[in-house]
């Protein structure tokens, strides 16, 4: 089961898997990698949205 803060509404859209599988490329080696890399690849797309959802599951 994941922990998750309790009450969090995941309001990040727009991304494809595409996007995501490209963001998992070598040389992320965390979970706050892939946040970053994610966003830069993508023009910080809803970055405050995609921030939230990475504090929701305690990867600040």
């Amino acid at each position: 089961m994941d922990l998750v803060r309790s009450g969090f509404t995941d309001d990040a859209s727009g991304y494809s898997i595409s996007q995501i599988f490209v963001a998992l490329r070598p040389g992320v080696e965390t979970v706050q990698g892939f946040r970053t890399r994610l966003l830069q690849n993508n023009g910080n797309h809803q970055q405050q949205d995609v921030n939230n959802l990475f504090e929701a599951y305690y990867y600040n």
